[in-house]
């Protein structure tokens, strides 16, 4: 076993009640989650490929859905903890951040390869909405825990931060072109 998932191994040791886990698709993982009796309820999401009917009834605590319609499949903080991989939902993370905020009550779990994403932008994302960011970093992989625990979201925050981030977006572009 990898040092990366020593790490996700004994993350899901930790994890408990109500959890979201997305982009697991190791079976050695599959199964530490199977294992963890503190897991009360387990709803899984792999946003790049769906997970085959067999698998499912194979594993019973499997559910698929649209990682767009996060909000109206969970409730205000109605999630413990979340641990995802950040290949699955790297194209959605601008929705993703306010979601994740609005769903989490506990902690949220980032992991991935190091040289991919420019991880600052999402760390800044979050602690606009007040959370606590930790980083690690084990050889090629980073590990983000984001504390969800004294965040808080409303609309006219959520509002605020989408027109900040379109006109930071818009600022880029127009400086692109005349760098150009």
């Amino acid at each position: 076993m990898k040092k990366e998932d020593k790490r996700l191994y004994n993350i899901i040791k930790k994890l408990k009640g109500n959890v979201l886990i997305i982009g697991i698709e190791d079976e050695q993982l599959l199964d530490a989650i199977n294992k963890n009796l503190n897991i009360v309820h387990c709803n899984m999401l792999n946003a790049i490929t769906n997970i085959s009917s067999e698998s499912k009834k194979k594993k019973g605590i499997k559910k698929n859905f649209q990682i767009k319609k996060l909000r109206r499949k969970f409730h205000k903080k109605k999630i413990d903890d979340i641990l995802c991989n950040i290949d699955d939902i790297y194209l959605y993370l601008k929705t993703f951040v306010k979601d994740s905020v609005y769903i989490n009550r506990g902690k949220l779990y980032f992991y991935g390869e190091k040289g991919k994403y420019d991880l600052e932008k999402t760390i800044i994302k979050y602690k606009k909405y007040h959370a606590k960011v930790e980083q690690n970093f084990e050889g090629n992989y980073f590990f983000i825990t984001v504390s969800n625990e004294s965040s808080k979201t409303n609309k006219l925050k959520d509002i605020w931060f989408s027109i900040s981030e379109f006109m930071i977006w818009l600022y880029e572009i127009v400086g692109d072109m005349l760098i150009n």
